[in-house]
């Protein structure tokens, strides 16, 4: 199997216009985004409470290496040319401002989207973690968050949805969890123990809460 590959993005949207920017993402990912390399697999808006805000996640799942070389050719090299894509650039514009790119790589025991799909995979309120650890120590951390992190969490619910390493930075992991706010405000109130075991890894841990946009592969419909 081709090394998993992701494109992570975080975008600062204009007001009110996180639904909006969503629902343009969803759009794209079955228009704009065919043949260049990549899929959604989730876009999520920041809980204010939790993060900064106004803020939209997103999250591609790119065609391995090719699929690399591809998108970095049609969005970068080629973008003068691509005038599909600056359609959808400027439409985009009127909700954001600007935002930050991530390459990212899957580690082991990472699921992907097709697995994400046929176990179904759904949530209403979704943890998100960018923390940093010590230079090289990602793998480790990551391998630990599977085997010791994961089956607790799936005891209250919450599914692993992304375990990423940072492919352009040594010292950077994410890990996307789906839950719903039921179940994860039981872990924060009966005392999460992981924070602990993880500054085993992290010099700096930090997570926020998100919710997914309508039509969005992991979404499910809120009670």
């Amino acid at each position: 199997m081709a090394e998993p590959l992701f494109l992570h993005e975080v975008i600062d949207v204009v007001g009110r216009g996180g639904p909006a920017y969503m629902a343009h993402t969803v759009a794209f990912d079955t228009g704009a985004a065919a043949g260049r390399g990549l899929e959604l697999l989730g876009t999520w808006e920041v809980v204010g409470t939790t993060g900064r805000w106004p803020q939209v996640v997103n999250v591609w799942e790119l065609d391995g290496w090719d699929g690399w070389v591809r998108l970095a050719q049609r969005t970068n090299v080629d973008k003068a040319a691509n005038t599909e894509l600056a359609e959808w650039w400027d439409e985009a514009y009127q909700r954001r401002t600007g935002g930050f790119d991530r390459l990212l790589r899957g580690a082991p025991g990472c699921p992907t989207r097709a697995q994400l799909a046929e176990t179904r995979v759904r949530g209403t309120w979704f943890v998100h973690e960018l923390s940093e650890v010590r230079p090289g120590a990602g793998a480790e951390y990551l391998a630990a968050t599977l085997e010791q992190r994961a089956p607790s969490m799936a005891e209250r619910g919450i599914a692993l949805v992304g375990l990423y390493d940072s492919v352009l930075r040594d010292t950077e992991v994410c890990t996307i969890w789906a839950a719903d706010l039921e179940s994860h405000t039981g872990l924060l109130r009966d005392g999460d123990p992981w924070p602990a075991t993880a500054r085993t890894w992290c010099t700096r841990w930090r997570e926020e809460l998100m919710t997914p946009g309508v039509g969005s592969l992991l979404a499910a419909e809120a009670a």
